[in-house]
């Protein structure tokens, strides 16, 4: 069972005929599934996870992970549990792309092409059929699959709230309807399954805070769709209290900036991809969705001013639009209601959405200060020895690590591995 350190309480697929995806050989699925975790100073998530994912592997499956410039036990913890553990230390840490192509590299030449390969967080619990499920999926054709992301939400807080049900209605609804009209669905950087050498071919130019999103863009570009594994979910644990999630929506919006500034050409190969592509593209780029209401409101409101003020059929068609548009997006979170638990406190978090706005307001500020440094969203436990972090002033034992934590040094840690290096 995975123990989270928190205060929190929780909360079809028919091709269009006017689509051209790629059509690839189907992976075999006798073999066994390799299961990678990206780690970087996990190990207090990491065992809880190992845990329960030991507790669904078949004879054939194998877990490893990669130990990412890790400061604490990570290494230990993975490899105590069964794990075949990879530790990258030197190099630029540069995000979890920078990470998965190393793995890749480093096992490049014990593995085989078809491979699946499916990719989780340090702390995701699975459900109890989804290897099966996954399986089946590549065994009807799909080269890459995204389970349902499910997620766990620790706290009555009316934002932590709003940003679960803004998730649930995306997948439940969105994408359920995107994954029927055989459109690719986005990645959602856990629960992820590749075919080996599709992850290899995609992987090589990821070099952003946002590995999910720069993979989704480039497979959508190149016509490789992205199956949604609706029948089946990965529990996807929320930051524990509103900094984080700010520092977590502050990375975003970051790496997304680097990816409209980087993949221009992939962008307008999925733009000529029509609907499809377009759907594909609101999905990672249009965030936050919050602030896309209003604003989205406030163009029709202006629009229907010009229309009743200098009248003309484009002014009318205009606010016609932005109010269809409008009701649309109020039908689609009224039907994503069915799908939580608890519909009445959803309501009422729904009344409190400035608060939201406003945390996103927040992220995109911090989004602008932060450069490219990589802005953890949950705490870590570093285990620090000779080696390690350094104390910031003399005599002190605590190390500041910027996040508005400070932590005690203790006994260095030995981490035990099969492949050690960097880029």
């Amino acid at each position: 069972m995975l123990t989270i350190q928190s205060d929190r309480n929780p909360l079809l697929c028919e091709e269009s005929a006017a689509l051209s995806f790629e059509r690839l050989p189907v992976a075999p699925t006798d073999e066994g599934l390799t299961l990678l975790i990206l780690a970087r100073d996990d190990a207090f998530v990491l065992e809880g996870t190992l845990q329960a994912l030991n507790q669904l592997l078949g004879p054939e499956d194998h877990v490893q992970v990669v130990a990412d410039h890790c400061l604490d036990g990570t290494a230990r913890v993975a490899r105590e549990a069964g794990a075949t553990v990879h530790v990258r230390s030197h190099g630029n840490p540069d995000g979890k792309g920078a990470a998965l192509r190393w793995w890749l590299d480093q096992t490049r030449n014990r593995s085989h092409s078809d491979e699946i390969i499916i990719v989780l967080d340090a702390d995701s619990q699975v459900a109890p059929d989804f290897l099966e499920a996954i399986r089946r999926h590549f065994k009807a054709g799909a080269v890459v699959v995204q389970a349902r992301v499910e997620p766990l939400v620790l706290s009555q807080s009316p934002v932590a709230r709003l940003a679960a049900f803004s998730e649930i209605v995306e997948q439940r609804v969105n994408d359920a309807l995107r994954n029927r009209l055989g459109w690719p669905v986005r990645l959602r950087g856990t629960g992820m399954a590749f075919r080996r050498d599709l992850l290899d071919r995609y992987s090589r130019p990821l070099h952003t805070l946002v590995e999910d999103v720069e993979l989704t863009i480039l497979l959508g570009a190149a016509g490789v769709r992205i199956v949604q594994a609706g029948d089946t979910h990965v529990i996807d644990p929320k930051p524990i209290n509103p900094a984080g999630a700010m520092r977590q929506r502050a990375r975003w919006l970051r790496g997304q900036l680097q990816v409209v500034q980087a993949y221009s050409r992939p962008i307008a190969a999925l733009l000529a991809r029509g609907l499809s592509g377009w759907s594909l593209l609101s999905s990672v780029l249009i965030k936050p969705k919050t602030l896309v209401l209003p604003v989205k409101a406030a163009l029709t409101g202006i629009a229907c001013l010009a229309a009743f003020l200098l009248g003309g059929p484009l002014w009318a068609s205009l606010a016609g639009l932005g109010a269809l548009s409008i009701l649309i997006d109020g039908a689609v979170y009224l039907y994503g209601l069915r799908f939580v638990p608890d519909r009445a406190a959803t309501l009422r978090a729904l009344a409190l959405a400035p608060l939201y706005l406003a945390m996103w307001l927040r992220s995109i500020a911090l989004s602008r200060v932060s450069g490219n440094s990589w802005l953890r969203s949950r705490p870590v436990r570093i285990e620090v020895g000779s080696e390690g972090l350094k104390s910031p002033a003399p005599g002190s034992s605590a190390v500041e690590l910027g996040l508005g934590l400070r932590l005690t040094p203790s006994a260095p840690v030995w981490q035990p591995s099969v492949s050690e290096g960097g880029d």
